[in-house]
């Protein structure tokens, strides 16, 4: 089978290799989406167990949401001419080149990109606060309320796996096959239980020793399958260039355990680009997502459609000479009617008057037979948000000449969050390799 065939083949099969979507009971299953409500208890609680897992669990929203789709390499042919010569700037890192490789050539490319997160929404995950209410089937004390604090670590690496092939002069076929190895931990802090009686006072409260609960899951992604169409190469010397392009996302990945989406994906561009030794570029796409379970993960409601947008980007690339070349991009992503969390307040009975949390506000109250206090929990909504990053790093040809040597790139980079909204992560480095050679079809 010739190397065309092969990558429709694999195309093709992506269809046939799609998780299965399905709930996930926490307090039986071992998934990465069970974490924080396993450590912070809210599994089992009793009566009120399920109301109590939803509350523990509204992070995992706008987490699976975000994880899903984070920045991958792009499939630029990397190695090209221009008058019939190699080009020496060698391109951009994660944004596509419009220009295509050419009928018969193959590109083949790996990479690794590793991503420590620390803020959700503004909120550092080492300082969750969650309060929910759950029923013990008491008389004396039918209802508890459960205050804590969530320390959450996440950690993913992602490796990655491309091929490109151009089954047309000017139209490239891509596969990209991501794998991750997932790491989170939630640790459960300062847990306080309130016993609450029919009267609605406050009975007696409870300290309870700080949980710890590990977890790691490693597996493949979402495989997404991209075609990019060339629709215009001119100007002086053919240096400007414009495409076109579609990638379709498979739910290929464990949803549960954070290695997918659990939704099909579906993503329309359009890329510009004047090759030069500084080289401008841009970006401009729309995202659209299916239902995914991560936006229901304990079946307590409907699925819903996983967070998509507008997606743009641009950036230079400068020749550092014919060996080096330099990238930066700044590239922003739209999350329409995303699940966001909110710090917020809950008002609970009190044996005495407490002071508030600041960002609760002074609301306790000793007013006679309604003394309260206020804890900090957390709230859900749906909102639109855009988040931005910049992008820098270096490509580099460590062999001189015309021959196929010639044609292995390697490159390091670094992704750098540049606002404080949905998911956060350290600067993230990167590196990769690829190599390109003619196969034409037969």
């Amino acid at each position: 089978m010739n190397v065309g065939r092969k990558m429709i083949f694999i195309s093709v099969g992506c269809l046939a290799c799609v998780a299965a979507k399905a709930q996930v009971d926490c307090s039986t299953a071992t998934k990465l989406i069970c974490q924080v409500p396993f450590g912070s208890g809210a599994t089992s609680n009793g009566i009120g167990k399920a109301a109590a897992e939803q509350q523990a669990s509204i992070f995992n929203g706008p987490i699976g949401a975000q994880l899903s789709q984070l920045p991958l390499s792009t499939s630029a042919p990397g190695y090209i001419t221009l008058g019939g010569a190699p080009y020496k700037n060698l391109g951009s890192i994660l944004i596509d080149r419009p220009d295509t490789g050419g009928l018969g050539k193959f590109v083949v490319a790996s990479s690794i990109q590793q991503f420590n997160f620390n803020h959700l929404d503004g909120i550092p995950i080492g300082n969750i606060p969650f309060v929910y209410t759950t029923g013990t089937g008491a008389l004396d004390f039918p209802t508890q309320i459960v205050s804590q604090i969530e320390s959450v670590r996440l950690k993913v690496n992602q490796y990655v796996v491309l091929a490109t092939y151009g089954i047309g002069q000017k139209t490239d076929l891509t596969v990209i096959v991501p794998f991750s190895h997932v790491s989170i931990a939630a640790r459960t802090l300062n847990q306080t239980t309130y016993y609450i009686t029919p009267q609605n006072t406050l009975g007696f409260s409870q300290t309870f020793a700080d949980n710890y609960v590990p977890g790691t899951a490693s597996g493949v992604g979402d495989v997404t399958v991209n075609v990019k169409q060339q629709v215009w190469s001119g100007g002086a010397s053919k240096r400007g260039s414009m495409a076109v392009g579609g990638a379709m996302r498979f739910e290929t990945g464990d949803a549960l355990n954070y290695l997918g989406s659990g939704a099909y994906g579906f993503n329309l561009y359009g890329l510009i680009a004047y090759k030069a030794e500084v080289s401008p570029h841009a970006k401009f796409g729309y995202q659209w997502n299916t239902k995914s379970v991560l936006l229901n993960p304990t079946g307590a409601g409907p699925n819903l459609n996983l967070p998509g947008g507008a997606q743009y980007g641009g950036g230079v690339d400068i020749a550092m000479g014919s060996h080096v070349t330099a990238s930066t991009d700044i590239l922003a992503n739209e999350f329409v009617n995303s699940p966001y969390i909110t710090p917020g307040c809950q008002t609970i009975p009190a044996s005495s008057v407490t002071i508030s949390t600041p960002v609760c506000g002074a609301t306790s109250s000793n007013t006679p037979g309604a003394l309260t206090q206020t804890l900090v929990t957390l709230n859900q909504s749906t909102v639109t948000y855009t988040t931005a990053n910049f992008s820098g790093g270096l490509k580099w040809k460590p062999f001189p000449g015309h021959g196929s040597a010639s044609r292995l790139i390697v490159y390091g980079n670094v992704l750098v969050q540049m606002n404080n909204v949905g998911l956060r992560s350290d600067p993230s480095p990167s590196g990769g390799i690829s190599w390109s050679f003619f196969a034409p079809l037969k």
